[in-house]
This record gives C-alpha cells, sequence and structure tokens, in this order.
C-alpha cells in the first residue's frame, strides 16, 4: 500500500492558478490572509497551501519569523500553512496588497499583475493547492516553507522557525521536478485552450513530486508522519492500516506484521506520528467515512461497516466525537454547502473580484 497516494486520493489534492504576475523593480506585493484564503476556496483549516514559480528574474521573499529568501528564474516557493508574507524585488519596499494591481482578464485567461517602477522585470505565477478535507499528519509535518531550487538541480530546502535545512539528498538529478517545472513555466508563458487546466494539473504533480522529494531527504532524528513513512517498523504498520482499516487490529498484531515487539512499535509509532497506532487507525477510518460521505451514495449502515465499525450506533459516536455532528448531518451540511457554492472551487474570476472589493 502506497500511503501517500491513499491520502491525497482520500482528501482529494487540488492545483489552481490564480494569476500571472509580472513586477518591475521596485516593487513589493503581501499576500492574502489566510482567512481570506479559506473563505475563498471553500477549504477546511489548514487546507490550503499557496506557491509562487518565478519564471523570469529575481526577488526576495520575506515571512515573519523566518529568514528572507532570495529565488531566482526557474525556483519555486511553497507555503503549506498559507502564512502571510510578502513578495519583493528588494527589502525595505512599502508592499501594496494584490487586489489593487490586478488587470482585468477574459474568461479564456488567467488575470495578471502589472505594476512597480521601470526597472528590472520579475514575472511569476501564483496559485494554490488544496484539500477537500484536512489530514493534520500532512500538514504539521510540513514546514512553513518549501524552496525549489533550480540552480541545485531542483533540490527542496526546507524552511522553519530553526532557519534553513538545505537539501541533503546526493546523487542523481531531480529530473521528473524538473521536468514539471519546465512544462509548467511553458505553459504559462504560452496561454492556450485548457490553459487553466493543464495548470492545475501540472501544479498537482509538481506539489507530490516536491513531497516525495522532501520525505526522502529527512533524517533519523527528524520526526512527523512523512518521517514515519521511512520508518521500517512504522512504514510497515501505515502501511497495512492503509491497506485494511476495516480490520480489528492490535497493536500486538500490527507489530507481529512489522517485525518487531509491541512496546518498540507502539512507542515509535507515537514518537513519529504523535500518536498511539490505534488512535491513528481511529482517526483514519473518520478520514475515510467522511470522503464515502462527501463523494458517494452509500447508507449510514455500508460507511460504517466499510470503515471498520461493528455497528452504525458505534460509528455514529465515534463519527460525531470527531466531527461535532453525526454523520447523517454532516453528509446534508456537506452537500448543502457544495450546492451552494456552485462547485468545490470559486471560479477563479470571482475569487479575484472579491479579493478586489475587499
Amino acid at each position: 500500500m502506497d500511503v501517500l497516494s491513499d491520502v491525497l486520493r482520500v482528501v482529494r489534492l487540488s492545483g489552481a492558478a490564480f494569476f500571472t504576475a509580472e513586477c518591475s523593480r521596485p516593487w513589493a506585493v503581501e499576500s492574502p490572509m489566510p482567512d481570506m484564503l479559506l473563505s475563498m476556496v471553500g477549504a477546511e483549516d489548514g487546507c490550503v497551501a499557496l506557491f509562487h514559480i518565478l519564471i523570469d528574474g529575481e526577488c526576495i521573499v520575506e515571512c515573519k519569523g523566518l529568514p528572507p529568501v532570495k529565488m531566482y528564474a526557474g525556483d519555486v516557493v511553497i507555503f503549506p500553512h498559507s502564512e502571510p508574507h510578502t513578495m519583493c524585488s528588494h527589502s525595505g519596499v512599502k508592499p501594496i496588497q494584490i487586489g489593487s494591481v490586478i488587470l482585468p482578464a477574459s474568461p479564456e485567461s488567467l488575470p495578471k499583475i502589472s505594476f512597480g517602477g521601470d526597472g528590472e522585470k520579475s514575472r511569476f505565477l501564483c496559485g494554490y493547492l488544496n484539500c477537500n478535507q484536512s489530514f493534520r499528519h500532512l500538514t504539521v509535518a510540513l514546514p512553513k516553507m518549501l524552496v525549489v531550487r533550480s540552480r541545485n538541480d531542483f533540490a527542496v530546502d526546507a524552511i522553519d522557525r530553526g532557519g534553513v535545512r538545505p537539501a541533503n539528498v546526493t546523487g542523481g538529478s531531480r529530473t521528473w521536478l524538473g521536468t514539471t517545472l519546465k512544462y509548467t513555466i511553458s505553459e504559462a508563458r504560452n496561454a492556450q485552450p485548457g490553459n487553466n487546466a493543464m495548470l492545475g494539473r501540472l501544479t498537482e504533480l509538481m506539489f507530490v513530486e516536491i513531497l516525495r522529494q522532501y520525505m526522502h531527504q529527512l533524517t533519523e532524528n527528524q520526526g512527523g508522519w512523512l518521517a514515519g513513512l521511512n520508518d521500517a517498523y512504522v512504514g510497515k504498520a501505515l502501511r497495512l492500516i492503509h491497506a485494511s482499516p476495516e480490520r480489528n487490529w492490535t497493536v500486538g498484531e500490527l507489530a507481529r506484521e512489522a517485525a518487531t515487539s509491541r512496546s518498540v512499535l507502539a512507542q515509535r509509532f507515537t514518537e513519529l506520528v504523535g500518536q498511539s497506532p490505534m488512535r491513528y487507525l481511529a482517526d483514519w477510518r473518520i478520514q475515510l467515512a467522511k470522503q464515502m460521505l462527501r463523494d458517494g451514495p452509500e447508507g449510514i449502515g455500508e460507511v460504517s461497516a466499510r470503515v471498520g465499525y461493528e455497528s452504525e450506533a458505534a460509528f455514529n459516536r465515534a463519527f460525531k466525537r470527531a466531527t461535532g455532528s453525526p454523520p447523517a448531518s454532516w453528509r446534508k451540511k456537506m452537500l448543502t454547502a457544495v450546492a451552494s457554492f456552485g462547485a468545490i472551487f470559486l471560479p477563479l474570476h470571482g475569487w479575484l473580484a472579491t479579493l478586489i472589493a475587499s
């Protein structure tokens, strides 16, 4: 069982482009606040990640509490937690709000930002990645910023409160990530029919590849769910849980199949993932149930059986404890929200109209 793919399937990762930007030195622009982003795309808390791909030129990225980051053409910066940040030609320039500089666009093309002085130009593609439902183990495992360095063979640097953690992967080029970025930049340069759809799919591929690369470069002393996937015992236990979530697992059975002792697995799992194997199993069952209730026609009883509950009553109690609502009420609320929303995402131009009006 590929656990990362299973999680991304259930939470349903989607990518979309907001706009392209052409900024002439001197310039500086502020990102929207996280609450505004969440309300615009109808996402659960912690389910929107912003990204910027620098197509041409250079820039500096500033984010409170983090060291400033210099970007060059071909680089990517991702904010997995939608941290407020400023993009600028150089430090000290007073930033402006994005909504004040968006130019009108036709329905067939991306909106465009164009502003600044009369100096050197920098061009960007800006967008977001969204999940239909929050999986906190993945979001908590990611740093405040991820930066792809095109000049360093597309290595991924992690930037957090503790500073910059450069990529430590050696040998071999990151061909897949580099190729995906080149196609994305080419698509952003040349607007064609289906441009928005292509950019959305390409940015999803880009993000998954960045996740994989970041996961593989984690060291033994780093914790988190992604590090757990790399661990010999915890990774095996996670694969077992995801392959058969309906099974009545015990820690002893998981440990036996992972070829370790019950105490070692319990301790190692809790250290890396942040909760016990049984608590994780219960949480993952709720994630699966939410996905089935949101997307499928199955009745409550069928959903409860498929995720491993012996009775519908037990499932109802567990689901309400986790979400605050019983399954039937939760499903009705989700379907009503989607119907009133018109889609999982607001149309891009509607998002920008709201942003400008604010």
